[in-house]
């Protein structure tokens, strides 16, 4: 699992080519990819982890199987990764 995660290098993957896609041409672009950038800044784990729980309602526990590591960790790294975009939505203002 942990090779898969290293190679999910945000520069190269889906995310170079969503954020490419999007121009500022509309305000809302300009969310999307402050989000996008936001995401593509966590490290590999915490954004798989935020991922997982916020898109696929995926638990602390299911998580924690995947990443090797214990639920309490898994919900630590997931208010971390939410707290990072807050505050990066924040720095924008």
């Amino acid at each position: 699992m942990q090779a898969r995660l290293s190679n999910m290098d945000p520069k190269t993957s889906t995310y170079g080519r969503l954020r490419s896609a999007l121009t500022t041409r509309h305000a809302g672009d300009v969310l999307w990819l402050d989000l996008i950038d936001a995401i593509a800044a966590l490290p590999t784990d915490a954004r798989l982890a935020l991922l997982l729980a916020d898109v696929f309602d995926a638990s602390p526990e299911d998580i924690a199987m995947l990443l090797h590591r214990n639920p309490d960790a898994c919900r630590r790294l997931i208010d971390d990764a939410h707290a990072q975009i807050h505050a990066a939505a924040s720095s924008r203002k």
